[in-house]
């Protein structure tokens, strides 16, 4: 009896370990790390794996261990407020503020190009983008610049195609260096070489002249991140085909930003919906009430080469979401050897089973264990508390006395 009570809590011990040796949400902050400040604005990843991080006061690097931060008041950098990164192949830092320019960071010298030194055409830097040949295409709000990093090309509606001089998002193609731009309010334009295209909501289908984020993917579909209109894919001509809380299953139509993963699935933030992706034609939506994200205003999402999505919230801080964690716990097969009630649960929630229990365990949908409780009666009913839960999905598993064990997912609403 004394090797079966130790092989049941060495197996209990076992699952809760590989269900939480790492949880799928992570929440970094100005309260648990040194994260400089919670409004994310911006995310870079360097080649050697360091994630950059642009805040509303001052800039952070993270290797997964260990953060730098850097402020006007510890490094050369001229402005704290961090509006966009970028990373060359010689692994500098390129930073768009807010009032004082473009600054790149070379590991030692900080060097600013402002309205006062350069051409830049204004010192409020919304986007940054690099192409193939290390050139950098720099979204201001009073125009485009392209930098090889001593020469400026500035374009604006004065000199070229754009009818707005505020731009929203840049993308490169690596393919052949053209360049995607979003503009507030001025529709979509590329540029390939000399040659400029133009689209608004008066010239195509595209569904918003405000465009946020811009992505690619294999099948050559560019995607649109909108502030009215939701999701917008451009597959070629005039023609763009638009998802939206009318015409689709999609949580909001008010998107801020987007990165496409290496298994083409499609991540977007929004200012009021949280985290979305796109799978095949499935949406799902990750927010504050059914997954572990602590803010619903996302200003910024990206996906790293392991599939991690890094998200930048407005109040909530840094974001570490790795999805196969998530699966790992929802995936878990169900039993119907109890029963639960009333469902969805209230303040209590109760379970009814024939055989003998001998523990419970709760887990979030993050894979957060949030409740273990004995079954010290030895029997085959049992209350738990679910009053201080927060409205949601949780999975329950159970430990019989046998050493059997099984899991249901609930529901709870408070």
């Amino acid at each position: 009896m004394m090797f079966k009570k130790i092989f049941l809590l060495s197996l209990v011990g076992f699952l809760s370990i590989q269900l939480h040796a790492q949880q799928a949400w992570t929440i970094y902050n100005n309260i648990n790390s040194p994260l400089p400040e919670n409004s994310v604005r911006a995310i870079a990843f360097a080649s050697n794996g360091v994630k950059w991080v642009g805040t509303d006061y001052g800039l952070a690097s993270f290797d997964g261990t260990n953060w730098n931060v850097y402020k006007t008041t510890n490094s050369g950098i001229p402005d704290n407020s961090i509006r966009s990164l970028a990373i060359d192949a010689q692994d500098n830092v390129w930073v768009g503020t807010f009032t004082s320019g473009l600054v790149k960071f070379d590991g030692t010298t900080w060097t600013t190009y402002s309205t006062l030194n350069s051409s830049i055409p204004d010192d409020f830097v919304r986007c940054l983008e690099f192409d193939t040949l290390g050139n950098l295409w720099v979204g201001t709000i009073g125009g485009l610049g392209y930098f090889d990093g001593i020469n400026w090309d500035i374009y604006n509606s004065s000199n070229s195609i754009l009818i707005s001089n505020n731009i929203g998002s840049l993308h490169v193609d690596s393919s052949d260096n053209s360049v995607i731009i979003g503009t507030i309010n001025g529709g979509m334009v590329f540029k390939d070489g000399n040659s400029w295209s133009h689209f608004t909501i008066w010239n195509s289908n595209l569904p918003d002249n405000t465009i946020l984020g811009i992505d690619k993917d294999t099948t050559d579909v560019i995607w649109l991140s909108t502030p009215a209109a939701g999701l917008s894919g451009y597959i070629g001509g005039i023609a763009f085909i638009t998802f939206n809380t009318v015409s689709s299953a999609i949580a909001s139509n008010s998107l801020t930003c987007i990165s496409i993963a290496d298994d083409q699935s499609i991540w977007a933030g929004c200012n009021d919906s949280g985290l979305i992706k796109r799978e095949g034609t499935n949406f799902i939506n990750y927010n504050t009430i059914n997954s572990g994200l602590p803010d619903n205003y996302v200003q910024v999402v990206k996906v790293d080469d392991q599939g991690i999505v890094w998200v930048g919230t407005q109040l909530g801080g840094l974001v570490r979401f790795d999805e196969s964690l998530l699966s790992s716990v929802s995936a878990i097969s169900e039993n119907t050897i109890f029963n639960l009630y009333p469902v969805p649960a209230g303040e209590k929630l109760y379970i009814s089973t024939q055989e003998k229990l001998m523990l419970v365990e709760v887990f979030d949908m993050t894979g957060k264990r949030v409740l273990f409780q004995t079954a010290f009666t030895n029997s085959d009913k049992m209350e738990i508390e679910t009053a201080s839960f927060k409205s949601g999905n949780y999975l329950l598993k159970v430990v019989f006395a046998d050493g059997s064990s099984g899991s249901r997912k609930f529901v709870v609403k408070n």
